[in-house]
């Protein structure tokens, strides 16, 4: 397998401010590691991708994957638990990087619709997004369609009453796994498994 993706100092443009974010995407990625399918990958969905660094990571962990990423833009619809909402990243930003550093890798951009025809995936994971700035309920149903039986999803919950009635509204529809602690940090990493 080829070395992971490694970025260039940043120059300004958004791409580039991306670029500095590597130490962040490699620790959401480690924290995620060992729960991610051991089988063949063939499609994950990354819900609020942002700038696309995980994804990318986690494209070159299942190198024959798509990844399907799903975020939008500043001027699109938001969702948040606050009236106000929490803009949405510029999926461009990710299908940038993929350009850039994953050139000819299967990628295909989704614009944040809880009713998108997202095909079957193996991997359905969430960093600070979906769970966190807004509720579970906004994807669950995607979640439930696209999810293959036995495929993983890892969220991040908001702590407190909000994290948890998302627990409950998951653990509804998947097994849970595991819970991974975030140490101080606004949220929990929690893992989940489709039934077989």
């Amino acid at each position: 397998m080829p070395p992971a993706p490694s970025f260039a100092a940043d120059t300004g443009t958004s791409v580039e401010q991306a670029e500095r974010r590597l130490g962040r995407y490699e620790l959401t990625f480690q924290s995620m590691r060992p729960w991610l399918p051991t089988g063949l990958v063939l499609n994950f969905l990354d819900i609020g991708c942002g700038t696309g660094g995980v994804a990318m990571l986690v494209t070159h962990h299942y190198p024959g994957a798509t990844a399907h990423l799903m975020d939008g833009d500043a001027a699109g619809e938001k969702f948040s638990y606050r009236a106000d909402g929490k803009p949405w990243a510029d999926v461009g930003m990710a299908l940038g990087l993929f350009s850039k550093y994953l050139p000819g890798r299967a990628v295909r951009a989704w614009p944040p619709d809880p009713e998108a025809k997202v095909p079957p995936c193996d991997l359905i994971y969430s960093n600070c997004s979906w769970g966190h700035h807004y509720p579970i309920s906004t994807y669950l149903g995607l979640a439930c369609r696209s999810l293959r039986p036995g495929g993983t999803l890892i969220v991040d919950l908001r702590i407190g009453p909000l994290g948890e009635a998302g627990r409950t509204a998951l653990a509804r529809h998947f097994e849970p796994v595991a819970t991974i602690d975030q140490h101080g940090k606004k949220y929990q990493r929690t893992v989940w498994r489709a039934a077989p």
